[in-house]
């Protein structure tokens, strides 16, 4: 990770001082590939690092701010268009921004994996033992035999802590430097396209990030040229209407999926069944195609502006509203494989995004903005009814897991 965003600082330099169009286009290309790189590991560090009983309020944050780029992007651009009137300044800021984030990574990010092991110092328990043993220690202290131990006042405990930070961060101890596993690693995200729950999720969030790319685009065609001549920086805030939607979603596809599964698993201990969120996929599953129809319709009077940016929100609500959710799910179902679920999830989206960008315009000019964006929120709904089977048939995926992953 550390490699991957000390690349893409160096890339993303590299645009901002371009030559030429031919140098920057290359060096887009290669920032696509070092910000993708960092991108899926997203699903990996939650998986290590949080309970699974908090995975859908930590997948939201990650996925709020993944989706949040595409509307804090627009919005910094039209202001430094707008304030500076030089492209170049906007890589800048891209660059001391990553800059910022690599800095915050070497000292705040240390290694996630787990080990058998531990910290080094004291010795681990085992889980099977620590209910006897804490019971046993709390017979001890009722029974006053038991005395209270006290922290080491030698600096002991921040010595191990010291080392094992320097060891989590600065070392490849838990790099296994295999290279014949790490060229599997290149196919083997691909092995996941048979799974339903992966796929359903890849299509569900490739086409809210493509058709949230799209909408990027015709804005700035619809309200740039005249009769409105709008102002960069004016187009830009209008992606404020996107990074609303995310923020009234995360509560729906974190807490509330959350809540519906630690209820099931206090009621059903023995039974792990991560389809059990998927009920809050349902509020996503009707508000974000339906933003599609709002915004199709209010283009075609550009001037209500309003239903334009309400109908962009309700889209990008289904990002953190229900995406998250069945991206929880794929990750939950499959926890060993969810670096592999990131990375077939953010090349969907990525190459989704690029495809759409070239055909948006075209598609307007031809068959109008309603017809257009009713067929953006055809196939999205379409999407969402695909999670309907995956619910029927949870069973039947649990067992699918069990016997081949």
């Amino acid at each position: 990770m550390l490699l991957s965003l000390v690349l893409f600082l160096a890339i993303n330099i590299w645009s901002g001082e371009a030559p030429s169009y031919n140098s920057l286009l290359v060096s887009r290309i290669l920032g696509g590939l070092a910000g993708g790189l960092i991108e899926a590991l997203g699903p990996t560090i939650v998986a290590e690092t949080f309970p699974k009983h908090q995975w859908a309020r930590a997948m939201v944050v990650y996925v709020g701010f993944l989706a949040a780029g595409s509307a804090l992007g627009p919005i910094i651009a039209g202001a430094v268009a707008h304030g500076v009137g030089d492209w170049r300044w906007y890589q800048r800021i891209l660059a001391i921004a990553v800059a910022v984030n690599l800095l915050g990574s070497i000292f705040m990010l240390p290694e996630t994996t787990h080990d058998s092991m531990g910290m080094s110092g004291p010795a681990m328990v085992e889980d099977g033992d620590t209910d006897s043993k804490a019971e046993a220690t709390a017979n001890e202290f009722a029974s006053g035999s038991g005395q209270e131990p006290n922290p080491p006042d030698d600096g002991s405990l921040s010595q191990t802590l010291r080392k094992e930070w320097v060891k989590r961060s600065f070392s490849a101890h838990y790099v296994t430097m295999d290279w014949k596993a790490a060229l599997l690693a290149f196919v083997r995200p691909l092995q996941l396209i048979a799974l339903p729950q992966v796929v359903v999720t890849t299509l569900v969030f490739g086409l809210t990030i493509g058709w949230t790319v799209i909408i990027a685009v015709i804005l700035a065609v619809v309200y740039a040229p005249p009769p409105l001549l709008w102002s960069s920086l004016h187009v830009g805030l209008l992606s404020l209407a996107p990074l609303t939607g995310l923020l009234i979603g995360l509560p729906v596809g974190g807490a509330l999926a959350d809540m519906l599964f630690n209820r099931h698993d206090k009621k059903s201990q023995e039974v792990h069944d991560p389809a059990v969120r998927l009920p809050a996929v349902i509020i996503g599953g009707l508000v974000s195609p339906a933003g599609c129809l709002v915004l199709g319709y209010g283009l075609q009077h550009p001037h209500t502006w309003i239903q334009v940016c309400v109908g962009w929100a309700m889209l990008a609500f289904g990002l953190t509203g229900s995406a998250n959710v069945l991206l929880t799910y794929a990750v939950d179902s499959l926890p060993v494989r969810a670096g592999d679920i990131g990375t077939l999830l953010n090349v969907t989206k990525n190459s989704l995004g690029f495809g759409v960008s070239y055909a948006s315009v075209s598609w307007m000019q031809k068959s109008g903005t309603a017809s257009q964006f009713a067929t953006m929120a055809g196939l999205l709904w379409f999407c969402y009814l695909l999670v309907i089977p995956l619910w029927l048939y949870r069973a039947a995926l649990v067992r699918l897991m069990t016997r081949w992953y």
